[in-house]
Parts: structure tokens; C-alpha cells; sequence
């Protein structure tokens, strides 16, 4: 009997003392492939970057139930050591105020960090993670393409529109500049954009990036057209002759080998690494000569397999050494830094169509133009990958012709099977 009576006692006390804990700490494990109910590695750096003092203002009504499924969705966020304060204003009760703070429809997200601020018409993870991330951005926004003869920002195949939409979910924003126009450049420019000028530089426009240089700025030069004096001159990087073919682009399934396939990256410019090789179409090999005022941070490489192609890019192709084509691997990108302060930074691309609209969407093109900028404008501590959304299936083409057998052929005739089976027992009986 006291046995018995000593067992209850225990379990009770086990039963107290767990009922306990749980009110002073949770656990919590997500079993989801995708980690859905996690923070994503993307919003895990912008919280990180942003720190405490970030507000996040929901204008939803008091309706119990829309207030708890958000914060159910919102928990991970508000989890964060950064501790993000969450807040609730009635666009009923409070009009008002509502109107003062901005919102511009019921059911709206503002997110408030400093004098910066983000405005979401409802919840979406990848959004959210994405306005987390422009918040975290630091420095100037604007990318100022100088207008020399070249695509601009529009939706050609040669143009850059997919760049600047890319580009403007990171928070930044791509503008179009006549360089004649202009005294200098803009003060709140982030970096400048060259694509292959068609002409030489003249003077003025020179004179204004040596002086943007001169302060700290940033370029981003995606070569080709005729080569530029002003570049060797100024940067120290020329080109080598011919046109860069890779054996490799068939690996890819690429139409033609006029392809760099880069496959390797240097972690002072992308710490966090493309999912895919990138590709510059009809890329020309750099070489940059030692400098004292410019040094070398890191180097983009073709593959082993790769040569720059002098002659002609049809039929069977085979590299001649005595027509000075150099094997592979061949620098087609370098990344500059001034010796001295203030810090200027400087990417030379031998592409030109490396993020055009025609090739941005190749293989790891995409992550390499947002990395890139990521390096030009401090920003390497965030990723530039999207996350995969939680609802994307993704399976082999095995798999996918062996669901299609299934359910195309199989489960009908198990269907009919059993129908005739079930038919001729009743029959029998």
C-alpha cells in the first residue's frame, strides 16, 4: 500500500514538475524537408545585420484568430536574439493613427528599422525574407549605368531589365545615365555600371570615374567592343586575344563551346557560392599587370579545358599554341582594390552579355550578379540566393515518368481489376 501510494506521489510530483518546465522554456523541432517553419538563411543574416530597434506593424483589426495565425507565422522572426518588436494597430478602432502611420489598405505589414521602412500588403515568406534583407542593406542604392553606347535598362535580349528587377528585391536600384550630362557622379551612387562601350571613353567621362574612383567608389565593368586604353591605363587589366571557348560548356548542355564555365569562386568576393557554375558568353581572357595602386582580391577562371579561340568558332575547334591560344584556366573576371584609403573597389567582367537578359538565367549567372554586388557594396554578409519556396516539389525524371506510369496506366487497370473481380464474386454468390 505504501508502495502504491509513494508511485502516485512521484508521478504527480513528475507531472508538476514537467507542467513546470515547459512553462519557463520550449523546444521546438521542424521535421519539414524544406525547414518551412524556420528562419531561412537569408532572413537569419538580415536579422543579424539589422539588430535590435527592428518594428514590425500589423494593421489587422482585433480579430483574435487573424492575430494568432500571424504570430504563429511571424514566431520565428520575432524568436531572433535581435528580439523585433511586434505591434498591433486597429484600422477600425484607430483610423487615425493608421493613416499617419502610412497604411494604405487593412491587413498591411510595416516593417521599421530606423528611418528605413518596408511595406507588405500580407505575409509571404520569401517577401518578407526579401524586405528583411533590403532593410539590412548598407550604403547608397543606386546603380548608375553610364550611357556609352550600350544596352540599356529595358527588356531586350542585350538589355539589362531582369538585372534591375533582380537587383531592386535586393533594394537597390538601376538608373540609366548620360555621362555628358553630367558634372560628376552622383554622390549616393553605390557602384557604377559599364557595359562594353562601343566607343573609346572620352576625357570627361574618364575624368569623372577617376575621380569617383578617388573617393571610394565602386565599378562594375562588363567588358567588350573594342578594348579600352583608359582601362589599361588606369586599372591595369587588358585583354588577350581571341575569344575564351570551353570544352566544358557541352558538360552543360550549352549549344555552342563559346562558353566560360566558372566553377570556382573565391571566397573574399562570394562567401556564399552560386548553386550553379555561371556562364560568359563569348568572354575574352584579362591579364592585369602589377600595380601600385590597385590590388588584386580575386580572380574568376575559366575551366582546364578552356583556351581563347583566335580563328575562326565554327566547325572542329583546337587550340594552337604558336597563334598565341593559352589553355586554360583563364582569368575572364578580376576584382580590384585601391592599396590606399579611401577603399575603391572594381570588377572587370570580360563579358558583356554575362547578365544580359538573354544569359542572366543560366545556370548560376543570377547569383553571381547579385554576389558580385553584394562585394562591391560591403553587403557579403547577406546572401543573394533566394530561398527555394516551401511549396516547390522537386523530383528526378525517374521518379516523374514512374508517377506518370502509375497514374496514367497502372492505377486504371488495378481499378478495372478489382471492378471485374468484385463483378464475378457477386455473380458466384
Amino acid at each position: 500500500m505504501l508502495r502504491r501510494l509513494l508511485f502516485w506521489l512521484l508521478l504527480v510530483a513528475c507531472i508538476f514538475l514537467a507542467a513546470r518546465l515547459t512553462e519557463r522554456g520550449t523546444w521546438q523541432f521542424d521535421a519539414t524537408a524544406q525547414q518551412r517553419h524556420s528562419l531561412s538563411q537569408a532572413a537569419q543574416q538580415a536579422l543579424d545585420q539589422i539588430g535590435p530597434g527592428l518594428d514590425i506593424v500589423a494593421f489587422l483589426p482585433d480579430y483574435p484568430i487573424s492575430r494568432a495565425e500571424l504570430e504563429q507565422q511571424l514566431e520565428p522572426y520575432l524568436a531572433h536574439p535581435a528580439s523585433p518588436a511586434l505591434r498591433y494597430v486597429d484600422p477600425l478602432q484607430q483610423p487615425d493613427q493608421a493613416t499617419a502611420l502610412g497604411m494604405q489598405r487593412q491587413g498591411e505589414i510595416h516593417l521599421r528599422s530606423g528611418d528605413r521602412r518596408e511595406t507588405l500588403t500580407r505575409f509571404i515568406p520569401t517577401a518578407f525574407d526579401q524586405a528583411l534583407n533590403r532593410l539590412a542593406l548598407q550604403g547608397d542604392r543606386w546603380i548608375v549605368q553610364l550611357a556609352t553606347a550600350q544596352p540599356g535598362v529595358d527588356g531586350s535580349p542585350l538589355g539589362m531589365g531582369t538585372l534591375a528587377e533582380r537587383a531592386e528585391q535586393l533594394g537597390y536600384r538601376l538608373l540609366n545615365l548620360d555621362p555628358r550630362r553630367l558634372d560628376r557622379i552622383p554622390d549616393n551612387t553605390a557602384v557604377v555600371l559599364l557595359v562594353a562601350p562601343q566607343v573609346p571613353l572620352d576625357t570627361h567621362t574618364t575624368a569623372m570615374l577617376e575621380a569617383y574612383l578617388a573617393q571610394g567608389g565602386r565599378l562594375l565593368w562588363l567588358a567588350g567592343g573594342i578594348d579600352q586604353g583608359w582601362a589599361a591605363d588606369y586599372l591595369a587589366v587588358t585583354h588577350q586575344p581571341g575569344v575564351i571557348v570551353d570544352a566544358d560548356a557541352a558538360r552543360f548542355g550549352l549549344d555552342t563551346p563559346a562558353n566560360a564555365i566558372v566553377e570556382e569562386w573565391p571566397e573574399a568576393l562570394l562567401p556564399f557560392a552560386p548553386s550553379a557554375p555561371a556562364v560568359l558568353y563569348r568572354a575574352v581572357a584579362l591579364r592585369h599587370a602589377a600595380d601600385t595602386r590597385w590590388a588584386v582580391v580575386g580572380e574568376l577562371r575559366s575551366s582546364t579545358r578552356s583556351w581563347n579561340e583566335t580563328g575562326s568558332l565554327t566547325g572542329r575547334l583546337r587550340r594552337d599554341p604558336e597563334q598565341g591560344e593559352l589553355a586554360g584556366p583563364l582569368t575572364v573576371g578580376v576584382a580590384l582594390e585601391t592599396r590606399e584609403a579611401p577603399t575603391a573597389r572594381v570588377l572587370y567582367l570580360g563579358s558583356s552579355h554575362v547578365f544580359s537578359d538573354a544569359q542572366i538565367g543560366r545556370l548560376g549567372n543570377s547569383e553571381l550578379a547579385l554576389g558580385l554586388l553584394r562585394w562591391l557594396t560591403d553587403n557579403t554578409t547577406l546572401t543573394a540566393r533566394p530561398d527555394t519556396p516551401s511549396h516547390v516539389i522537386r523530383w528526378s525524371p525517374r521518379v516523374a515518368v514512374t508517377l506518370g506510369i502509375l497514374l496514367i496506366g497502372l492505377l486504371p487497370i488495378s481499378y478495372l481489376a478489382v471492378g471485374l473481380w468484385w463483378r464475378r464474386r457477386r455473380r458466384r454468390q
